[in-house]
């Protein structure tokens, strides 16, 4: 397990003043509808969108139900399918033409999706979960409670010890590892050490997230409809998105770093969400 080096607990008390001094922070100030979307072709579909990510001008889900990645374009247009032998649950970006998804079954399949074809195939030694590609390396989260390292070929270079047994999503960049089970969200360095944990008792249902290239941390929370920004440190956050925003069983969550653009898909409906962030100057 992890060192404890620093948890972050507020009460209810303290959660409106907490709100007010993220003002002091780089917080988002503000998020605009760029576009919404609408993948679901037809009312009969059933979809059960997991994860999403942005990549130039492409959008990728994962559509767990009907095994395949849904594909189109960032105005919604041009929608097609890459048909999968597994189930997709999990995605991360490797460059613009390749995504790397993790599937039941212990699987993580390496996908072009510029010709819809599988380029390989990884096996896992246990279920694996959230993935995060940095400095050329897949991390993904096995067994709900330790990080493998490992290349593209499958080849586990190192193994990360997480501070919970009930990890399901993380994500990576500048230096730091930010996960998440339902109830909390970790931030560790990659040596190993908790840097920070933020929990609140109003926090039960924490699905997806992701981060902006300041460290910023955006999570799905799906019973509630909404998104919530938690400051670098862990010190802080707000409330980014509601349901008056379009949220309805939000899932997956992607920031594309090059835009300031973030992404939010609700699991069943088949709509997913554009959104221009505005962070505070500094």
């Amino acid at each position: 397990m992890l060192n404890k080096v620093q948890e972050i607990e507020p009460n209810k008390e303290e959660a409106f003043v907490q709100d007010q001094a993220s003002v002091k922070t780089n917080l988002p100030v503000s998020v605009t509808l760029r576009q919404q979307l609408n993948i679901k072709k037809s009312g009969n579909e059933n979809l059960f969108i997991s994860s999403c990510i942005k990549t130039d001008n492409t959008l990728v889900f994962t559509d767990y139900r009907n095994d395949r990645l849904i594909i189109c374009n960032s105005d919604g247009t041009d929608i097609h399918y890459i048909p999968l032998s597994y189930k997709p649950d999990y995605m991360t970006v490797v460059n613009s033409n390749t995504v790397a998804v993790s599937c039941s079954g212990r699987i993580i399949q390496i996908i072009n999706i510029s010709t819809g074809s599988v380029t390989s195939t990884i096996n896992t030694s246990s279920s694996c979960y959230g993935i995060s590609y940095n400095d050329n390396n897949l991390y993904v989260v096995i067994d709900y409670s330790i990080i493998h390292v490992m290349d593209l070929t499958g080849k586990v270079i190192r193994t990360i010890p997480l501070p919970s047994y009930l990890i399901t999503d993380m994500t990576v960049g500048r230096d730091r590892l930010v996960c998440t089970d339902v109830t909390s969200i970790y931030c560790c360095s990659l040596d190993e050490k908790l840097v920070w944990k933020f929990k609140q008792d109003k926090f039960q249902d924490l699905s997806r997230v992701t981060t902006d290239d300041e460290g910023n941390v955006y999570v799905t929370r799906y019973n509630t409809n909404t998104v919530v920004v938690i400051s670098d440190d862990g010190q802080h956050h707000r409330e980014l998105l509601t349901k008056s925003d379009g949220l309805n069983v939000p899932w997956g969550i992607y920031f594309d770093k090059k835009e300031n653009i973030l992404l939010v898909c609700n699991y069943r409906d088949g709509k997913a969400f554009l959104f221009d962030v505005k962070r505070k100057s500094t």
